[in-house]
């Protein structure tokens, strides 16, 4: 009797396995999609991958696809877990894809489920469909048959354009404190289904976004330098192609390719007296050049040259970068941060979504050539 009332207090304080998950009762989305109805009604789009055994010994990956419609992305999951035979289960899932039509009315309404739900994957990537995201998260893509599901493809795909810096690297989880900033906004990578059939996707470049909606976007290869004005000093393989000279008998001749070694940035907003706002992002770029047909680099007048060219070439794309942002009124350098935490007296009298486009906003990028390959 004494030791059953021991007992009873020790045991009171065991937390047991309550929440434990059991995954042989569950299936996990890899990838998932929302759009709207015409009616308003949110869609969402779960890919679940499942192995398939082949006589040959190798498993193939099939794609499970569900779907279902609701007026809340909760409601719309709640109806897809009625739709499967298991439990559906997020916290493996690896992209979120926004259609076009859905990104443009408010992705913070669809992304709210995930930031209230403890078990969600917050590094999951996030994408913009240029159509429906039911059409991504669908398609039989050639490369997810034979090893990887939907999900696992298209997070390698977002991951290969972020190191290439087609696109900036954002998540459900790094997206979230801009949103709710009045001083910044965010751009995330931009999909096209391509290949006739819907057999592969193209990063096209980047979707922009003001506050919680998309506003526009900026195509590749524009978009490299939008990723290099943000101050991303490198990434595994930083490279773009400019057309330099217009008069070489061959076309391909007039082009250069660099691979960005170090970038080092200077980004300014000052107030004048009168108030007057102003902007100016200088960067500083060292590359190495990893492709030049003509094949003259050999004396350092030759590669002042070649400076001077990508220099002048580059800093007209840098503002015809920023032109369209201010055109977009997307912010994603954070200008108006800037403003919050060195000008705030002239940031309280502002209103910024009418006052963004119309500040005096410069780019110049200023390259340095250290290599040239290794041709002699």
């Amino acid at each position: 009797m004494k030791k059953v009332l021991y007992l009873v207090p020790i045991l009171s304080l065991l937390t047991g396995c309550w929440d434990q998950s059991m995954l042989n009762q569950t299936k996990l989305i890899t990838a998932g999609g929302f759009d709207y109805t015409k009616n308003g009604k949110v869609v969402t789009t779960a890919a679940v991958p499942q192995a398939v055994a082949t006589e040959a010994g190798q498993g193939n990956i099939m794609n499970q696809i569900f779907s279902a419609s609701g007026f809340t992305a909760r409601q719309s999951r709640l109806r897809l877990d009625r739709k499967v035979s298991e439990r559906l289960e997020a916290s493996k899932n690896q992209i979120i894809v926004f259609g076009e039509d859905a990104a443009k009315k408010d992705i913070y309404h669809l992304l709210d489920v995930f930031y209230r739900d403890p078990k969600s994957a917050l590094n999951a990537k996030l994408a913009v469909s240029s159509g429906k995201a039911s059409e991504i998260i669908s398609t039989d893509f050639e490369e997810t048959k034979q090893s990887t599901g939907v999900g696992e493809y298209l997070r390698d795909l977002i991951r290969s354009a972020e190191e290439g810096a087609t696109i900036p690297k954002e998540n459900i989880q790094t997206v979230c404190p801009v949103m709710f900033d009045p001083g910044q906004d965010f751009a995330l990578p931009y999909l096209e289904p391509v290949g006739g059939k819907g057999k592969a996707v193209n990063v096209k470049g980047v979707a922009l976004f003001r506050g919680h909606k998309m506003v526009g976007s900026i195509p590749e290869p524009l978009s490299v330098v939008y990723t290099m004005l943000t101050g991303e000093a490198a990434t595994i393989q930083m490279s773009t192609t400019k057309k330099i000279w217009h008069k070489k008998d061959e076309d391909t001749l007039n082009f250069a390719t660099i691979k960005v070694k170090k970038n080092k940035r200077h980004f300014n907003v000052l107030v004048s007296p009168t108030g007057e706002i102003s902007a100016e992002i200088k960067l500083k770029t060292k590359v190495v050049i990893s492709e030049y047909p003509q094949d003259n680099l050999s004396k350092p007048p030759e590669i002042k040259e070649i400076e001077k060219l990508l220099s002048k070439k580059l800093s007209k794309d840098a503002q015809e970068v920023i032109k369209r942002l201010q055109k977009m009124n997307s912010d994603p350098y954070g200008v108006g941060r800037k403003l919050i935490g060195f000008h705030y007296p002239t940031w309280e009298k502002l209103n910024w979504e009418e006052e963004y486009p119309k500040i005096k906003f410069k780019a110049s990028i200023e390259v340095d050539v250290v290599g040239s390959g290794i041709i002699e």
